[in-house]
């Protein structure tokens, strides 16, 4: 169920989302939709690649946080140099989890 959530924005910010929704052929609430959903997408990434390179959560636990398969979250941590953390215990943990 949506909510209703209000905020101020810069004048320039009301026009890019005014574009958008002419060239888009919508209305400004789905477009603003859409930013606010990409925008916390990429938000929850960040911060889930931060904590994981920090190593304060788990390969795992950083997956969940980004709302990602650990599979696209090992892709996203190697695209931006991040080593992967995994011991032999995560990876018996994970597989036994997996295959029973």
């Amino acid at each position: 169920m949506a909510e209703g959530v209000i905020a101020r924005v810069p004048k320039e910010v009301k026009r890019d989302i005014e574009f958008f929704a002419k060239q888009e052929q919508t209305d400004k609430s789905t477009i603003i939709r859409k930013l606010l959903t990409s925008a916390v997408r990429q938000k929850r990434l960040e911060y889930a690649l931060s904590e994981y390179a920090a190593r304060r959560v788990s390969l795992g636990k950083a997956a969940e946080l980004a709302k990602m398969q650990i599979s696209d979250f090992m892709e996203e941590a190697a695209n931006r140099h991040i080593p992967i953390n995994y011991t032999k215990e995560e990876v018996r943990r994970d597989f036994k989890a997996v295959f029973g």
